[in-house]
């Protein structure tokens, strides 16, 4: 009984450790020490399960001789009892049976669990979420190569005729496996087929606003001492997030698991197949919506014309420094028609008064299906033909 009660505590420690280790290490190292754990997991319990139901030794059978003690009145009340013993050792046989073939299956399910779950340890999936575990596995697979100055880029290499890209995660290529199928590489790739050499230099970053943006293009031309002949400029609407913050209208932030019981929230942000699941059906997020969020800060004229600002500093920069700019316009690839009406349409606006050249994504896409704007149902980057349908856009313009 104490062995069991040993190997049992293992196991409920073990699996604790399991829970908890990806939510703070979801990647690297970690997966292949999870691993083990898993595999701990699974021969002790396999133990477990012998010692309890396999090697257990029962009573079965004990049936006294009534006939041959029943007639024998001073024994009678032996027999009578004996009898009742048997009948509660053939119910209690029955029970322990059922309880058995219970705990087979039940342990069946947990050994499909545990294998499941070492499989999901590596199955990388993109999300615009990007907290989910699957994505933490996607960016640790795919959002490569990092050059020096920490931007998913080669290092720079040359300064003919140099084409400088600007802009967030869009520009950087979440969702995309392959740097090659962002549109500034296709457009380098298609450029370098002609007798002119071009230098194409991607410093798109996950998560920058306009300003962001702005202040990293300046630092990243003080570093390297080059001067850009054309910067292309991607745009997307969460760009007014931080100055709409700063005037005091702040997003209340995604409420992950708000909907999920706080003894199970360990389950699902510790577990790669319950997260991977979890993530994959659709979600609204507890609170307000983003969406809303956005377009309260567009409908802001304090906040919309400082966010104006933001960006008039790309326009006097590249018109102090002779460089050609243009800005390239994402919507909502998942709503075009709402983003027009949001923000895409002013913006456009705003840069052609500034004489500034645009490119319309929203237009781009308007006459393709939603699930092939898109990376995947969840994760709503611009898939590869967008990317190619942008690297055309700004081939013409050039």
């Amino acid at each position: 009984m104490k062995d069991v009660f040993l190997k049992f505590s293992l196991i409920i420690i073990l699996m604790i450790s399991v829970f908890i280790l990806p939510i703070f290490y979801p990647t690297g190292i970690a997966i292949y020490f999870r691993l083990f754990l898993l595999l701990l997991i699974l021969i002790e319990s396999l133990n477990l399960f012998k010692i309890v139901f396999i090697d257990k030794k029962f009573i079965h059978g004990y049936e006294p001789q009534s006939k041959l003690w029943g007639s024998y009145p001073p024994l009678r009340g032996i027999v009578q009892l004996a009898n009742s013993a048997t009948l509660r050792f053939r119910n209690w046989s029955l029970t322990n049976k059922i309880i058995t073939n219970a705990a087979t299956v039940l342990f069946s399910i947990f050994v499909i669990f545990i294998l499941l779950e070492a499989v999901f340890m590596f199955i990388p999936r993109s999300h615009f979420y990007d907290q989910t575990l699957a994505s933490k596995l996607w960016y640790a697979k795919y959002y490569k190569p990092i050059n020096s100055l920490d931007f998913r880029d080669n290092e720079p290499a040359g300064i003919n005729h140099l084409i400088l890209f600007v802009g967030d995660s869009f520009t950087a290529g979440s969702g995309l496996k392959s740097v090659n199928d962002r549109f500034s590489d296709i457009v380098g790739k298609e450029l370098n087929k002609t007798n002119k050499k071009y230098t194409i230099i991607n410093i798109g970053k996950p998560s920058a606003d306009s300003l962001g943006e702005y202040n990293l293009m300046k630092h990243f031309i003080y570093m390297t001492k080059i001067k850009p002949e054309k910067i292309f400029l991607q745009y997307f609407g969460n760009d007014i997030e931080y100055v709409a913050a700063e005037n005091g209208m702040k997003f209340g932030g995604f409420k992950t698991y708000a909907e999920v019981s706080k003894f199970l929230i360990p389950a699902v942000a510790g577990s790669y197949l319950i997260n991977y699941i979890y993530w994959l059906l659709p979600r609204e997020y507890i609170g307000e919506s983003y969406i809303t969020f956005l377009a309260k800060a567009y409908k802001n004229d304090n906040i919309l014309s400082k966010h104006k600002d933001e960006l008039r500093l790309f326009v006097d920069y590249a018109r102090e420094n002779s460089i050609q700019l243009t800005v390239v316009i994402f919507p909502f690839l998942t709503d075009t028609a709402m983003s027009d009406s949001m923000y895409v349409n002013d913006i456009v606006n705003f840069f052609k008064a500034s004489n500034v050249s645009t490119i319309n994504v929203s237009q781009l896409v308007r006459d393709i299906p939603v699930t092939e704007r898109i990376v995947n149902k969840n994760d709503a980057h611009p898939s590869k033909e967008v990317n190619r349908m942008v690297a055309r856009e700004i081939l013409k313009i050039m």
